[in-house]
C-alpha cells in the first residue's frame, strides 16, 4: 500500500510538470506567432511606403518616368523614411536635366573641335545605397573625317601649342639672361648696356 501511494504521488507530479510545460510551450508558441505577425505587419507597410514613393517620384519626376535612373531599393527605403533624405534625393533629381544638357553641351565642343557632331546622346544614372551616383553617358558622334585624319589633327594641334609653350619658355628665359647680363654689368661699372636693356623691354 505504501508502494502504491508512492506511485500516485510521482505519477501526480509527472503530469503536473507536463502540463505546466505544455502551457509554456503554448504560450512561446503563441508569443512567438504574434511578433511573427507584427515583423511580416511592419515589413508590408515599409514595402507599400517604399513603391507609394516610388510611384511618386515616377509620377513627378521625368527622368524617372523615362528610365534614365536606377535607385537602390535600400536607398529608396530609407528616403522613404526620412524626409530629408527624400529631399536631398529629389534635389538631385531635379538637377539632373540640367547636368544633361551641360554633359552634352560639353561632349558637342569636344567633338566639333574635332570635325564631328553629336546625333544621340543619353545619360543614365544610378544612386547605390549609400546614396553615391554613378552616371554613363551614351552617345553617337558622325564625322567626316576619318579616325586616322581625326587623330592627325589632334595630334597636330597639341603639338602647335607645345610649340607655342616653348617659345614663350625660350623669351622668359632670354629676358632673365639678358636682364642677369645688366645687373652684372651695373656691378662691374660697364654702361653699353642698351642692347640687352631694349632685349628686356621687348
Amino acid at each position: 500500500m505504501a508502494i502504491s501511494g508512492i506511485g500516485n504521488n510521482y505519477n501526480n507530479a509527472y503530469r503536473s510538470t507536463y502540463a505546466a510545460q505544455k502551457n509554456e510551450a503554448a504560450k512561446k508558441a503563441e508569443t512567438r506567432d504574434a511578433v511573427s505577425a507584427q515583423a511580416g505587419s511592419t515589413k508590408s507597410s515599409e514595402g507599400k511606403a517604399v513603391s507609394d514613393y516610388y510611384s511618386y517620384l515616377k509620377k513627378n519626376y521625368d527622368c524617372m518616368s523615362k528610365g534614365n535612373v536606377t535607385i537602390s531599393g535600400e536607398y529608396l527605403m530609407k528616403c522613404s523614411g526620412d524626409p530629408a533624405k527624400a529631399k536631398e534625393l529629389e534635389d538631385f533629381l531635379k538637377r539632373i536635366p540640367e547636368l544633361e544638357k551641360q554633359g552634352y553641351e560639353q561632349l558637342s565642343a569636344q567633338n566639333k573641335a574635332l570635325g564631328g557632331t553629336v546625333t544621340q546622346y543619353q545619360q543614365t544614372w544610378m544612386i547605390g545605397k549609400d546614396g553615391s551616383i554613378q552616371s554613363t553617358v551614351y552617345s553617337v558622334t558622325e564625322t567626316d573625317m576619318t579616325n586616322a585624319e581625326r587623330m592627325k589633327k589632334s595630334m597636330d594641334e597639341r603639338l602647335e601649342k607645345q610649340k607655342e609653350k616653348k617659345k614663350a619658355e625660350e623669351k622668359v628665359k632670354e629676358k632673365a639672361e639678358a636682364k642677369e647680363k645688366v645687373e652684372a654689368s651695373l656691378k662691374s661699372g660697364y654702361y653699353g648696356i642698351m642692347n640687352d636693356f631694349e632685349k628686356i623691354m621687348s
